[in-house]
């Protein structure tokens, strides 16, 4: 057809429709669309390719007419007082005019989920009025006719040049396939076709309108919905909720039968799998209306496939009103017969039950529904879930070799070297285990063995691993349920809490002293630089200072567990340790390293490491693999190549001077505290007792995972809310941390 300019569309619009005024193009996916603004009043120019029949044209005009004139709470296109209804263009196709509907795309909206359910209603009114609406020239073929979307699929889904993507297709396709007995008895009408994230005006925070007739068709009823639902999936943490939010509207004006409340998650899955492929068919036309919604629809589509269909559609037949199967085998019943009880499972006690995660990608977390999370509190993905050089660095070496350190290999040589490069000069050697709970536990070892000594100093409220001796060496374990004390051999000094702390400097140092010179001089001391589970809580740089030069005075050994607070988490260092002039003789590694892959380190002096040197091999049958060295590197090059360290450093100051701000409009919040992306928020009944509250803390975390965003408790009163994300975590992330964290304690 040939192209209409904006002149020529408004010199059409006042001689064939009698309105007079400017004409702007519109964007459109068949028809050229301009806006004619006459006066106060605007108008839509609609100009048809000469494929589309005035037959066709003229239906379109009917079911307008028809909903216009329904009595409903929703504006609809209309054709203008005065002028022609269709007129044939000489240069080629026709033109009509509609008025124009005032609002504004419920994607432009922001895609607000408080309107689902009205998108729900508008598509259910949409039905019912136009149901018995027959027209011929309705009975036709569509690529965006779910009717035929096998066949579509078919055809067009080899156009998608991802092979993982065209799998996706397939798979959509098949379960087509086999639920096409069923499919068979979808009732038909006629139906807008195209309920959709653009189409959808939204105004005065209400749904306002529907415009955009052109795909309007006979087919399965049901379908309409479907589409709605669809769109306004895209973009949404919770799109399920939101898709059971649509269905619950359209259920309350349209029927709903078993069959089609069964297939409706199924046919949401055929419209984006339509959407993409019909998106790949049409890619050289360089038409971007073609494409507007790709990157949105690929991104609902990949996490729908990790979505336990079979409760989902479950769910949406009970939103529709219909009866859905019995689902009370849960994966959680799975687990309490067969794992061991003493295993924690997070959000045991929210109201909506622990979460079944499937997927992670960067900051977030999804779960079988889809549902994406915030996560605020898993520094094991130290550089992001799932990310993506640090799988390519895994499997590129998995497939070519894996074995043991006694083979020589550069992957370990030249990660040892970059980790050194990242430490103090003392620390010239790296032994490789699996976990952080190894690395401490080497660690005593290399310290009993420097030494010739047994006995050790922790921190009070420490945790430092899961192995016996670790256990003896956690007070977060040893004095806690099913713990049997503090060993006679462990000596334990207060937390030097800035907040909570009675003794003043002079008074720590002395009390350090005091502790060492009643029991066996230690082999060594072992502690956080940030102490976790303790709280997060920052210690006293000048008290830290003292626990190092009276162990070294006795001639023992300092040992920084820098297994939740290294590779640039704290932002200002690469270590925690760094935060107090601290100078460790061993430093032990672990979570971060590997970025989720099990592996851990630890770093020492050349003495310590002779010293362990005595003639017992050490032997890691993992530690220090080729694979577990080149994912270890692959981890290095991503925090240096993202700046991830400044990352931190940027946001986590961004993040603390916004949780500040919140402590002081709620009295409820004791203390925020912490450095880069480790942080913590102490929640009291009183700032003035500083008496924890850890039903409130308890209650908080909740809320936020029920807002979606994942936080956790700990602290020796379960009052502390820890805050320490991947390090990929954005301002934007952050804003949305607060708000939640705002909004839960605004509804205490």
């Amino acid at each position: 057809m040939t192209s209409i300019s904006t002149s020529r569309a408004a010199t059409l619009a006042a001689r064939h429709f009698g309105v007079t005024g400017e004409a702007a193009e519109l964007p459109g996916e068949v028809d050229t669309n301009f806006r004619i603004q006459s006066g106060d009043e605007s108008y839509v120019l609609k100009i048809s390719p000469e494929e589309t029949s005035q037959s066709m044209l003229s239906a379109r005009q009917f079911a307008m007419t028809r909903l216009g004139s329904a009595g409903l709470p929703y504006r609809f296109p209309g054709s203008p007082p005065g002028g022609d209804d269709i007129i044939t263009l000489p240069e080629g196709g026709s033109a009509t005019m509609a008025t124009w509907i005032d609002g504004v795309p419920f994607a432009d909206a922001g895609r607000p989920i408080e309107l689902a359910q009205d998108i729900g209603l508008l598509a259910g009114s949409v039905v019912r009025t136009l149901e018995g609406f027959a027209h011929p020239a309705l009975h036709r073929h569509s690529d965006w006719d779910l009717a035929v979307a096998p066949t579509v699929l078919r055809e067009l889904g080899p156009q998608v040049r991802n092979p993982a993507d065209r799998e996706l297709i397939d798979d959509i396709l098949d379960r087509l396939i086999v639920q096409m007995p069923k499919l068979q008895q979808l009732p038909k009408q006629v139906i807008h076709g195209d309920i959709n994230d653009l189409n959808v005006l939204v105004a005065d925070d209400e749904v306002a309108g529907l415009i955009d007739f052109g795909d309007l068709i006979y087919s399965w009823r049901i379908a309409e919905v479907a589409i709605a639902c669809a769109y306004a999936m895209l973009g949404q943490d919770d799109p399920i909720a939101v898709a059971m939010d649509v269905v619950t509207g359209y259920s309350e004006i349209a029927h709903v039968t078993e069959v089609e409340a069964e297939l409706v998650y199924d046919l949401i899955r055929a419209r984006l799998a339509v959407s993409v492929s019909v998106a790949a068919s049409r890619a050289a036309l360089g038409n971007p209306h073609h494409m507007v919604s790709e990157a949105n629809v690929w991104e609902l589509l990949e996490r729908l496939d990790y979505v336990d269909s079979v409760a989902v559609s479950a769910e949406l037949a009970h939103a529709a009103g219909r009866n859905a199967p019995d689902l009370s085998s849960t994966i959680r019943d799975r687990r309490e017969g067969i794992l061991g009880g003493a295993l924690s499972l997070a959000y045991d006690s929210s109201p909506t039950g622990p979460l079944h995660i499937v997927r992670g990608d960067g900051v977030h977390l999804y779960d079988t529904r889809a549902r994406r999370y915030l996560d605020c509190v898993n520094n094991v993905a130290h550089v992001g879930h799932a990310q993506p050089d640090v799988i390519d660095a895994a499997i590129a070496q998995m497939s070519l070799l894996n074995t043991n350190t006694r083979y020589l290999h550069d992957n370990v040589l030249n990660y040892a070297e970059r980790l050194l490069a990242k430490l103090p000069d003392n620390l010239e050697v790296v032994h490789f285990v699996n976990s952080g709970s190894e690395a401490n536990e080497l660690a005593v070892r290399m310290a009993r063995a420097a030494t010739g000594r047994r006995a050790m100093a922790v921190l009070d409220h420490g945790y430092h691993g899961n192995t016996t001796t670790m256990i003896d060496l956690s007070p977060y374990k040893f004095n806690g349920a099913g713990g049997t004390g503090q060993p006679d051999w462990v000596t334990v000094f207060s937390l030097p809490d800035p907040l909570r702390s009675e003794l003043d400097n002079a008074a720590y140092e002395a009390e350090v002293n005091r502790l060492l010179a009643t029991g066996a001089p230690p082999a060594g001391f072992l502690g956080e630089a940030i102490v976790g589970c303790g709280g997060q809580i920052v210690p006293d740089g000048e008290d830290m200072r003292s626990i190092y030069a009276a162990i070294h005075d006795r001639g023992g050994v300092c040992i920084a567990d820098e297994v939740q607070t290294g590779f640039g988490r704290v932002g200002s260092h690469f270590w925690a340790f760094e935060l107090h002039d601290l100078t460790p003789d061993i430093v032990t590694m672990g979570k971060p390293i590997g970025n989720g892959h099990p592996l851990g380190a630890v770093a020492t002096t050349r003495v310590v490491a002779e010293a362990f040197n005595n003639g017992m091999e050490y032997f890691n049958t993992f530690g220090g693999n080729p694979v577990s060295a080149a994912i270890g590197l692959a981890v290095l090059d991503v925090i240096e190549e993202e700046e991830l360290q400044d990352n931190a450093a940027k946001v986590g100051t961004y993040l603390l001077e916004r949780l500040s701000r919140l402590k002081s409009e709620h009295d409820a919040i004791g203390d925020v505290r912490g450095t880069g992306l480790f942080l913590g928020i102490e929640l009291v009944k009183s700032r003035e007792t500083k008496a924890p509250d850890p039903a409130m803390t308890l209650a908080l975390v909740n809320f936020a995972k029920e807002h979606g965003v994942l936080l956790s408790i700990d602290g020796p009163h379960h009052n502390v809310i820890k805050i320490k994300p991947p390090i990929v975590f954005s301002q934007e992330d952050a804003d949305q941390l607060v708000a939640v964290i705002a909004s839960g304690l605004a509804s205490d």
